[in-house]
């Protein structure tokens, strides 16, 4: 091998192809230190000596040539006794995308405006009473962003199929660790929670004439919380997805918001009052804002043309919120950043012609990973007082929602209901279908209240009607 090949092959995470005899037994020989009359016992391997025994898988090796423990143990486990395979490639494959996505949190990263992304610093051992935070389910987020499906852009690395695949084989490296020890298996390491569900196998030929006089056999599966989170025919109701944030955990957003870099945290709070998706605020327009005076309003319609569904929409920002954007556009710093775009679209060097008001110090639109990046921040920043606020961007679409529906059903003294209409424009819903998640989400909150309230007042021996 050359000097070159060495070079680029231990610059990063690598598979190096071995042959592994299976029936290879331990052996102990010992002999006797004849200056302290100590036995000195040495292991060894004893090889079978069959050439049929003797198979090959891969293992994987660090950039500094060091084997890497314990996904090349496991690799080389999967030859022989229960589970066994006859190629590993699969699994080789997925364990070296998970090896080199741990490695890829140990280091800082700058953002479009060079501010600095603290590294999160995951490794397999990174688990903790809520599966969200492990480094399973952060991989499995890994994928699901870079992986090809019906709601994707098409460019992804990864098919459905093999991003589901690679998350399936480590999830079995995370049981074999917590079999054999490698891992605690408690309520505070969490791996993932597990469901089971039970299906009708018909063990028989569906051309048969008789096939209705033929019993079928319930057959039983099991599925993780993770493998549920990617794209698929779920049957778990949409509105039990939902995660607003409830008052108490958004009191803490505006008290940490403030910590992030500028211009963040006015664009997570747009997103929250707004229900903006995060590709949305990446490209919010910037032309009207600030030129015609609202002062008048209690909020002020905005126009985007940048949504899902090339669908454009209004949605109302609150009149205090739209004076921090007037503010945030004028401003110097956005200012030169302004100057900055319009030397790139002088010079050809930016296709994207439409003038945005959140803008990087490149003069270019923000990308989503780096908004999810900071919102990873920021919550890693709100656990260390509330371990329990595990909220991701697209959470904050759910509390405007929600808000919005509780706020104006006491208003207006009308049903949820009668609102979704007027919430599926503000959505960007093509159907009230979409919508209706939210108006059940409110329902079925509304009818635990009232139970909860029933139950307090049995408790303090009166009643409640509600």
């Amino acid at each position: 091998m050359s000097d070159v090949q060495a070079e680029l092959i231990y610059d990063d995470f690598w598979l190096l192809d071995i042959e592994v005899d299976t029936l290879a037994k331990l052996k102990i020989t010992g002999k006797i230190n004849e200056d302290t009359g100590e036995a000195v016992l040495t292991p060894h391997l004893d090889p079978s000596n069959l050439e049929d025994r003797y198979k090959k898988t891969k293992i994987i090796i660090a950039p500094d040539g060091s084997v890497v423990y314990p996904q090349s143990l496991y690799l080389v486990s999967k030859l022989r006794g229960d589970g066994k395979v006859k190629d590993t490639n699969s699994i080789a494959k997925a364990l070296l995308l998970f090896t080199r996505f741990l490695d890829s949190t140990h280091s800082s990263q700058d953002d479009e405006d060079g501010n600095k992304i603290p590294p999160e610093c995951l490794t397999y051992k990174s688990l903790s009473k809520y599966e969200e935070e492990g480094a399973p389910w952060r991989f499995a987020e890994f994928l699901k962003k870079n992986c090809r499906h019906r709601q994707s852009d098409g460019g992804e690395a990864w098919s459905l199929t093999t991003a589901r695949t690679y998350m399936g084989a480590v999830l079995g490296f995370y049981k074999w660790m917590q079999k054999f020890g490698y891992l605690k298996n408690d309520d505070n390491y969490v791996v993932t929670h597990f469901s089971k569900g039970t299906y009708l196998y018909e063990g028989y030929d569906q051309h048969d004439m008789l096939s209705h006089t033929k019993s079928s056999t319930k057959r039983e599966y099991e599925i993780s919380n993770i493998m549920k989170e990617f794209p698929r025919a779920d049957s778990t109701p949409v509105h039990k997805k939902l995660k607003p944030k409830p008052p108490e955990h958004l009191a803490l957003f505006e008290e940490y918001v403030d910590c992030l870099p500028k211009p963040f945290p006015l664009m997570f709070r747009l997103a929250i009052k707004t229900g903006t998706r995060i590709e949305e605020l990446t490209h919010f327009p910037a032309d009207n804002i600030g030129e015609v005076d609202m002062s008048e309003l209690d909020v002020v319609p905005v126009r985007l043309t940048k949504t899902k569904g090339s669908k454009p929409r209004n949605i109302e920002v609150p009149l205090y919120l739209y004076e921090e954007l007037e503010q945030y556009k004028y401003n110097r710093q956005r200012e030169r950043n302004a100057l900055k775009r319009e030397q790139l679209l002088n010079s050809n060097s930016e296709s994207v012609v439409e003038d945005y008001l959140f803008i990087s110090n490149k003069g270019r639109p923000y990308s989503e990973n780096t908004l999810e990046k900071h919102f990873s921040a920021l919550r890693k920043l709100i656990q260390d007082v509330e371990p329990a606020w595990y909220y991701r961007v697209h959470d904050c679409r759910s509390t405007f929602a929600t808000q919005w529906l509780f706020t104006e059903s006491n208003a207006r003294g009308v049903s949820y209901e009668f609102l979704i209409d007027e919430l599926a424009e503000l959505m960007g819903h093509e159907s009230t279908k979409t919508t209706e998640k939210y108006i059940k989400f409110m329902n079925e909150y509304e009818s635990k209240l009232r139970a909860a309230k029933c139950k307090n007042n049995k408790l303090n021996g009166g009643w409640y009607h509600g």
